[in-house]
């Protein structure tokens, strides 16, 4: 196969130059060309993505030298045609794939204010239920639907507000705020995670939204600031570690239990689980630029000591991925035995080629800057003459 790629180049190279002189452009779409019709074996193990990249550019460079134009340019071509026409398929896939993640995300807001509308109608059914039974019944009854409702006022478009009212009392009450503060943000947390599934963006939206409406509620009623954030962080903060818990026991189960999960979803949890923590420290850090300067210190000490010291949300987070990893070790997976191991060695590969990438990012930089300084030399030339 990869002898027919290389024939392939090296023919329409050829046939290019035959015909007159030829172009980068030229270049490029005879390699894509021809490395994209091998490039789908190496999904299946067939052939080695390496090789195909390192025979296509030996192929094209090579007779490149031959027709005695090996230029910058054309190298460049070269390379950037056997990086698409490897990568040709996995885009077009990517594209077709991000399409349907459209049509599903207007599907699934569809279904969400679908959800809000029938648990409003079933909550008030119930509530009238209350008229038909004694006065002590009709209080369990209302107190049930608003137990209920409380479990429910994310969904229903309601927490925010809830959360405001809340606060706002504990303020003008004045007793405990701080704890107080933390017992309500936590249980709004909490309970707005337990509904869907559990994600790091969830996680984040739901934690900035519960915090800015504590602070937000103290900064109108011009008090208690300091404790309600405090409040508020170490409440919302305890709500995604409660949650991370609950799912790390569902997974102990499912694992006990043999369940079957698909490994798709399973690799979704535990990229979710791992990034937890920085989608916490970026709700803090959203929600700091959006509040007063007192608020805002609160929250980015918080932050800073998250970037210090392993908080409560990573070192549950990491213990709940070791399960997850378990699971699937346990179910076969052909990649769990070695995700871990692989992950560290692409960090420290990461680092290697961070250090390359960036010396090239900064003589480019160099490079513009210096071409715009000429162009200003000669520009103030050409005024003066």
């Amino acid at each position: 196969m990869l002898d027919t790629m290389k024939k392939e180049i090296s023919e329409d190279i050829k046939k290019a130059y035959t015909s007159g002189k030829i172009s980068a452009s030229e270049i490029k779409t005879v390699v894509e060309n021809a490395v994209s019709k091998i490039a789908e074996n190496a999904k299946s193990g067939v052939i080695d993505i390496n090789d195909i990249a390192k025979e296509a550019v030996v192929a094209t460079v090579t007779e490149l030298q031959s027709a005695g134009s090996v230029t910058k340019e054309h190298i460049e071509a070269a390379v950037n045609g056997t990086i698409d026409g490897i990568s040709k398929n996995s885009k077009e896939t990517i594209n077709e794939i991000d399409m349907e993640l459209s049509k599903t995300k207007y599907r699934l807001q569809e279904q969400k204010e679908s959800l809000a509308a029938e648990l409003k109608d079933a909550l008030n059914g119930a509530k009238e239920a209350a008229s038909n039974f004694s006065e002590e019944t009709k209080e369990e009854i209302e107190d049930a639907v608003t137990d209920t409702k409380l479990k429910s006022i994310e969904v229903l478009g309601l927490m925010k507000e809830t959360i405001k009212h809340s606060v706002k009392t504990i303020i003008d009450e004045g007793k405990d705020v701080e704890a107080k503060v933390a017992h309500i943000t936590k249980e709004a947390t909490e309970n707005a995670l337990s509904t869907g599934r559990l994600s790091a963006q969830k996680a984040k939206e739901v934690s900035e939204t519960v915090i800015l409406a504590a602070v937000e509620t103290a900064q109108e009623a011009g008090t208690e600031v300091k404790e309600t954030t405090q409040g508020a962080i170490e409440g919302a903060q305890e709500g995604v570690v409660n949650t991370i818990e609950k799912a790390k026991t569902k997974l102990a189960e499912a694992k006990d239990e043999a369940k079957d999960f698909a490994e798709e979803d399973m690799w979704q949890t535990i990229e979710d689980i791992e990034t937890m923590n920085d989608a916490f420290r970026e709700a803090l850090n959203n929600a700091a630029h959006k509040v007063g300067d007192l608020a805002e210190d609160v929250l980015l000490e918080s932050v800073d000591r998250m970037q210090q010291s392993a908080s409560q949300i990573k070192e549950r987070a990491e213990a709940t991925a070791e399960v997850a990893f378990d699971y699937l070790t346990e179910k076969g997976s052909q990649v769990a035995y070695s995700a871990k191991d692989k992950a560290l060695g692409m960090v420290d590969t990461a680092y290697g080629e961070i250090d390359a990438l960036s010396d090239k990012m900064v003589k480019i930089a160099k490079g513009a800057f210096s071409g715009m300084a000429d162009g200003a030399k000669k520009a103030m030339k050409d005024n003066k003459a």
